[in-house]
């Protein structure tokens, strides 16, 4: 089972390795890369809708001493 977990990093590492070449390992262009491939299969993309933790009323704040 080990070896197994160890196959499937190793192909992670790999094609994180293949695609950060092809950007000329530079963030800027794997940002616009991404970006193209995103609206490229946009109709395969889920959006998930933002989720905001409710606000609670009337918060007291803990009193310092000093």
């Amino acid at each position: 089972m080990k070896r197994m977990k160890h196959e499937i990093l190793e192909e992670i590492w790999r094609v994180r390795d293949k695609i950060s070449a092809e950007c000329g390992h530079d963030v800027k262009r794997l940002a616009v890369m991404l970006r193209e491939q995103e609206a490229k299969y946009a109709d395969r993309l889920v959006r998930l809708p933002v989720r905001r933790k409710p606000r609670t009323r009337g918060r007291k704040r803990a009193a310092v001493s000093t």
